[in-house]
């Protein structure tokens, strides 16, 4: 696959960190009700959940931004 380039600007960049941790909440929860009801994730699972972290990473870095808990008030 080639890279694309494109151009965001730091508000583009956090409305994209946003959703990202929107999903990762929503696997979260897939996690605890699958948990809660004996099955497993599907097998694919860690795999798009490590894409995503990964891809977090990298925007993170792109803004400037550290990594961890946010505390807002």
């Amino acid at each position: 696959m080639t890279p694309k380039l494109i151009q965001l600007d730091d508000n583009e960049i956090k409305l994209l960190l946003v959703a990202i941790r929107q999903v990762q909440h929503t696997f979260a929860i897939a996690e605890a009700q699958s948990a809660a009801a004996g099955e497993q994730v599907a097998a694919d699972y860690e795999g798009v959940q490590e894409a995503y972290v990964r891809l977090h990473q990298k925007l993170t870095a792109l803004a400037g931004i550290a990594a961890g808990p946010r505390i807002v008030k």
